[in-house]
């Protein structure tokens, strides 16, 4: 698809949707610093005015923003989590500003608050273990317990809005050495 990442800048929202959504997308190329600005200018694009739209256009917006995470990790690796925690922290931002909305995929809060449950880097025990003693430990170790540190504040960011989870007290359980870590 040519160019696919120009004029980022200039498109409003419903001209991302219909970038990211188109079916070249899908088997798109581009340098990882292409693939950030895209992602950059989509969620840039939503926050600047998080107009009140139908509940469809939600879920088209949704649809795109997966999609191009999705060829971004494809095309560029996933890159440390980078596509996962721009889809988690847009996610998050979204259900404070917008408020949740369960039947819309992207306003679903107990998306991002299973996927960084499940993306934690290590076991609660193993992370109970280091954490308080992570500057003894070495640098691959200490980036896990930072983006456990980072997975754990998506959840509270989401937390209000899903107090009855099935899944609450694994999250109660990790939120206890969130202050232990780096």
């Amino acid at each position: 698809m040519n160019g696919l990442f120009d004029d980022l800048d200039r498109l409003d929202l419903d001209g991302h949707v219909r970038r990211w959504s188109a079916r070249e997308v899908a088997r798109a190329g581009g340098e990882v610093n292409q693939w950030i600005a895209a992602a950059g200018a989509f969620t840039f694009r939503l926050q600047a005015d998080p107009v009140p739209l139908s509940d469809e256009r939600w879920r088209a917006v949704g649809a795109a923003w997966a999609a191009l995470l999705a060829a971004a990790e494809r095309s560029a690796g996933p890159q440390g989590g980078e596509w996962l925690m721009r889809d988690l922290w847009l996610r998050a931002w979204l259900l404070e500003n917008v408020g949740p909305r369960p039947d819309v995929p992207l306003l679903d809060p107990r998306t991002p608050f299973d996927r960084a449950l499940d993306a934690l880097p290590m076991s609660h025990p193993e992370t109970a273990e280091l954490a308080p003693r992570w500057r003894e430990l070495t640098r691959p170790q200490m980036l896990s317990l930072r983006r456990a540190k980072q997975l754990l504040a998506v959840m509270r960011s989401v937390a209000p809005h899903v107090e009855d989870h099935p899944r609450w007290p694994e999250h109660e359980a990790w939120q206890r050495l969130a202050g232990d870590l780096p």
